[in-house]
Formats: C-alpha cells, structure tokens, sequence
C-alpha cells in the first residue's frame, strides 16, 4: 500500500531513514524547495503520520519550515492511505509565507559548495498529482 502511494504520485521513498523506524516520501515541491509524508509505526495498531514542506537558502542557511503536530491513525489499509492524500493535499495548500525559519548551527557553505548543494535536490521527483 505505501509503494502504491509512492508510485501514484511519483515520490521519492526513503525506507528507514538513517535507521529510523520511519519511510518517508519526498519530492520537489511545485512552488519551491521539498515536500515530505513520513509514516512511522506507533504501537501494535497504530501509525504516526508527519507532513512538513521546506525551503533552504544556502546563502543564508536558514531553512524555511513549516510541519503541523503529527496524526495517529489506525493500521488500516484505507485509513493509512487516506492519511496520507491529506496530508499531500494539505502540503500543497499551504503558502510559501507559512513556513518558519530556523537558522543551521553552521554555515552550509563549511560543509559543501552551492553548486553541490543545490544538485542534492536533483534527486526529488517532480510530484504526479
């Protein structure tokens, strides 16, 4: 079922992040910056879902953040699933001057150049809706 969310709407799936006990999915949003959906286990019939959209300015090293309180939702196929088209459909409603900013304890440019960090988001998928 959530191979099936990942490939209606052509995300990217990230199974078990930095061995997390959650998969994520991500991609480009159509405005600007990367939409993610994570889906994390939460007890025996429980799923915990996470939604966020952000934007990074390399110059700056801030990113632009905005993620609501996660949901709780049954371990049901139907229910998972409509979770997560809200939370899609949330994420795309929201407007560019919602999200927060949160400045990086360092500079990104210690770490890497502009031209590599703007080709790391080369790597989110363009959104099917």
């Amino acid at each position: 079922m959530l191979d099936d969310f990942e490939s209606s709407h052509n995300l990217l799936i990230e199974k078990y992040p930095h061995d997390g006990p959650a998969w994520s999915f991500k991609f480009k949003h159509p405005v600007d910056g990367v939409g993610q959906i994570e889906v994390e286990k939460s007890g025996e019939d429980t799923i915990l879902v996470r939604w966020s959209w952000w934007i990074d300015d390399y110059d700056t090293s801030t990113r632009f953040l905005k993620y609501p309180p996660p949901k709780k939702v049954g371990m049901e196929h139907g229910e998972v699933r409509n979770a997560l088209e809200k939370a899609l459909e949330e994420i795309l409603r929201w407007k560019k001057d919602e999200l927060a900013p949160y400045k990086a304890p360092y500079p990104w440019s210690k770490r890497c150049s502009k031209e590599q960090f703007l080709k790391s988001y080369e790597r989110f998928p363009e959104l099917k809706k």
